[in-house]
């Protein structure tokens, strides 16, 4: 029997949470993937037990290749669910969870105890790649020499084929980061952040045109993050797009080509209308904003010259076709009119542009052009004959669906990639990939001490990579899993050009009850199906 009090280190799956008080499962750990593909796994660690005093048998990992690897950082959890609330969580009490995926350096590693009980570290593997030994040493006992089997389907990992945005906040990182916006110092970091936005398979970023009237408190305003330079002489603007061009630029570079401009209304209801910074007769000022209906004329004169200037320059930067246009988020049976009257403001002005805006009641479908409908709402349209192309999960969809908090089961943030597959979605939207703020923007968070956004949001929700000490950015373990997710739904499209359509389903959904509220299985049951899904690939290609 292995004494309690010794070192202990065993290898977990991608789909296991590794808390502190973790008890290791059996069973054997297999990678595979296509070429190109990233695919990961976990080395648990426990330090040894004592009665007196930290540790005193230091622990070391190895592990071959070229593997990167990072400690699994805990994180106070504030709210890791609602009080009541549905399965699939591990925790549903406030307390310490893993979720920073913090880098380590290359070669031989010492593991560093932070915290009493089981440590954990990350590995990714980026396809092609040989087996994978790994080693951990206490002092110099080798307690874990195992090796990890890989196999690559010798093909390409493509493009995963749908739209997917996760909403930018510019504004958190230069109050996080105490910058001023767009400053060098500014650009370095959101840079970052737009490679760890692709890493996860998103493919369009909310850009600050001007500062996105979302999340605010009525009456208040978010730091102004405008890229567009704005001049007023009389009655005519002109528009000047030095920054704008830049952001542009970088997401370029960074493998993002689609672009969402800001929303043209206030967030629930399109009552009034974003605050602007322009240049008026060679003063900076504040224009419109809460006060100013959205109906008004003076802010209608403004968008007649603003929009037909923002659609000849999307058209020649990324395309018509790559680019959204919002009027208001979440219209609801209290904001018919009030939205209608905006919609209508400016639907002229859109024509031939693409115009989404997140719904949830299927009422008001026709109010707008392509409804973005909360995942736990897609069986109400499903009922009146609509079947979304686009859909989104945030704080509300916290029972029954797929989503990304900290204290949720891994699969069933990993189980989105399917559910995509299987409706044929089009698109998917979240509304924060680093939202380090209180909720409605009442005033910053450190996100490495504050998941919650000040207790408004199940911890997880508003941001899901974490800004680094030193200006780069730190994953997190959910981003990892969002990474996965997208490119199960990439492995199934490209199978289905070698298998079909109904064999993939046969192997990904064998019950035949996927659905975006249904069919939930273990977390090794889906490494399972994907592992089958790769060998019939192979099986087929040779």
């Amino acid at each position: 029997m292995a004494n309690p009090s010794a070192p202990q280190a065993v290898l977990t799956d991608s789909l296991t949470k590794v808390t502190p008080g973790w008890e290791p499962g059996s069973g054997p750990l297999q990678l595979t993937g296509w070429r190109g593909e990233t695919v990961s796994f976990q080395v648990a660690w426990l330090p040894e037990s004592t009665s007196h005093a930290r540790p005193t048998r230091p622990m070391r990992l190895q592990v071959s290749g070229q593997a990167r690897r990072y400690a699994v950082d805990l994180v106070p959890v504030q709210l890791p669910c609602w009080e009541r609330h549905g399965d699939g969580f591990i925790a549903d009490t406030p307390g310490l969870l893993p979720d920073v995926l913090r880098p380590l350096p290359d070669g031989s590693v010492a593991l560093q105890t932070t915290h009493v009980g089981w440590h954990c570290v990350w590995v990714d593997v980026t396809l092609p790649a040989g087996d994978v030994e790994v080693q951990v040493w206490a002092d110099e006992e080798l307690i874990l020499d195992e090796t990890v089997p890989v196999t690559t389907v010798e093909r390409d990992l493509p493009d995963h084929g749908v739209e997917h945005t996760q909403w930018f906040h510019a504004d958190c990182l230069a109050t996080h980061y105490d910058v001023e916006t767009w400053s060098e110092e500014h650009w370095r970091v959101i840079e970052g952040q737009f490679r760890a936005a692709r890493e996860m398979g998103v493919t369009m970023l909310l850009t600050p045109v001007w500062t996105p009237p979302l999340d605010t408190a009525e009456g208040t305003y978010r730091r102004t993050t405008q890229l567009l330079d704005i001049t007023c002489q009389g009655d005519s603007y002109r528009f000047g797009t030095r920054n704008l061009d830049r952001w542009l630029d970088l997401m370029a570079e960074a493998g993002l080509s689609q672009v969402e401009v800001p929303h043209l209304f206030t967030q629930w209801g399109a009552r009034s209308t974003p605050r602007l910074e322009v240049v008026v007769d060679g003063k900076p000022r504040l224009l419109f904003g809460w006060d100013t209906p959205a109906t008004d004329p003076a802010y209608q004169a403004f968008l007649g010259q603003l929009i037909p200037f923002l659609k000849d320059y999307f058209a020649a930067r990324v395309g018509l076709g790559n680019t959204v246009f919002h009027i208001s988020d979440e219209p609801n049976e209290a904001h018919v009119e009030s939205y209608r009257a905006a919609r209508d403001s400016v639907h002229a002005l859109l024509d031939g542009c693409r115009i989404l805006d997140a719904l949830s009641h299927p009422e008001y479908a026709e109010l707008v052009d392509v409804p973005v409908v909360a995942t736990d709402a897609v069986r109400g349209f499903r009922d009146v004959g609509i079947e979304p192309d686009w859909v989104y999960y945030c704080i509300a969809q916290s029972w029954d669906v797929s989503n990304r908090f900290i204290a949720q089961e891994s699969v069933r943030t990993r189980a989105l990639g399917w559910q995509l597959y299987k409706a044929d979605a089009k698109g998917f939207l979240h509304w924060a990939l680093n939202f380090y703020s209180k909720q409605l923007s009442l005033g910053p968070v450190d996100p490495f001490a504050e998941t919650s956004a000040g207790g408004g949001f199940i911890s997880g929700d508003a941001f899901i990579v974490y800004p680094a000490p030193d200006g780069t950015t730190w994953p997190s373990l959910r981003h990892r899993l969002m990474r996965d997710a997208f490119d199960d739904l990439a492995a199934a499209k490209a199978a289905e050009q070698v298998l079909g359509r109904g064999r993939v389903l046969a192997i990904v959904d064998p019950d035949g009850d996927l659905n975006y509220d249904a069919g939930w299985i273990l977390g090794e049951e889906w490494l399972a199906r994907r592992q089958r899904l790769d060998e019939a690939v192979v099986a087929a290609l040779s």
